[in-house]
């Protein structure tokens, strides 16, 4: 009974329309791996690639190919991601060095 009602009901969203959610996943894991290994200002600098790279996924592809990145109204989750990306990449660049740092 169960494995019928799992068999109607399929949840699985195609991988064509998971690739740019998977890409800014996947650059800000690779953010938190920089800031561990190799510097928090470098992190930051790859997290504010990550949030530009959402903005212009979410600003150029269709809808059906943003889950994930769908929030609001195109214009206002492109806003949002600029900012955010511009912000962290300001406060990446503001931190003073740490005590190992040049």
């Amino acid at each position: 009974m169960l494995l019928e009602a799992a068999a109607m009901v399929r949840w699985e969203v195609p991988p064509q329309r998971r690739l740019a959610f998977t890409a800014v996943l996947l650059t800000v894991a690779a953010s938190v791996v920089v800031t561990v290994l190799v510097d928090f200002r470098a992190g930051g600098y790859v997290l504010a690639g990550a949030c530009g790279l959402a903005a212009s996924f979410r600003a150029l592809l269709p809808e059906q190919y943003c889950l994930g990145l769908l929030v609001r109204s195109r214009r206002i989750d492109v806003t949002t991601a600029v900012v955010l990306a511009l912000a962290v990449g300001v406060v990446a660049g503001i931190v003073p060095p740490g005590p190992s740092g040049p």
